[in-house]
């Protein structure tokens, strides 16, 4: 039995993903597992906020974007992975600012961009919120080791890609120094 589309005829019981146009949009976007936006939208978005902050009038204030990477070190020895991911992203949705960005990543866990930040005590003050969340023990009193880096946009002509980049080096650098560390990029 075939029904008929504006596009084309096919026949029932395909799933969603091809019935729907904007199933793939919509998973492309959004993570299944824990609904957060997708890289590629907190990408979008940061290149956003930059652009925003690069372009405003001279007259005007400029504010801090900061990028946080975060990387959940020991995910695969938990017995449910997922039930990790989804309690820290719900925990991050809640206790973050609704204007913050916190989107599921493909290599790194998670990402953060902290957007409308004045002074470094400002910006303190926020990554530790964030490093508190990840050393609450989980429901099964499980503890996570995580690795964070920073990279922060200060009013300098810069891509998205290149605070990413930053970040990612920073994690990388947390890493190496072992568990539960938060680091900062700097050119040196």
């Amino acid at each position: 039995m075939e029904q008929e589309f504006k596009y084309g005829s096919v026949r029932r019981g395909i799933s969603n993903e091809l019935r729907d146009p904007d199933y793939h949009v919509t998973s492309c976007m959004f993570d299944g597992q824990t609904g957060l936006p997708s890289y590629y939208l907190f990408e979008d978005r940061l290149q956003t906020a930059v652009n925003y902050e690069s372009y405003k009038d001279i007259r005007l204030r400029r504010n801090k974007i900061v990028v946080l990477g975060i990387n959940i070190d020991n995910l695969e020895y938990f017995e449910s992975p997922e039930s990790v991911l989804q309690e820290m992203a719900t925990r991050m949705k809640i206790y973050l600012p609704v204007h913050y960005t916190v989107a599921r990543g493909i290599r790194y866990t998670f990402w953060v961009m902290m957007t409308n930040l004045n002074g470094q005590e400002e910006i303190d003050l926020e990554l530790s919120k964030v490093r508190t969340m990840f050393k609450m023990p989980l429901k099964n009193n499980e503890r996570v080791l995580y690795s964070m880096g920073v990279s922060l946009y200060a009013g300098q002509e810069v891509k998205a890609k290149t605070l990413v980049e930053e970040a990612i080096v920073a994690i990388q650098r947390a890493q190496a120094q072992g568990e539960n560390n938060l680091f900062f990029y700097s050119n040196n």
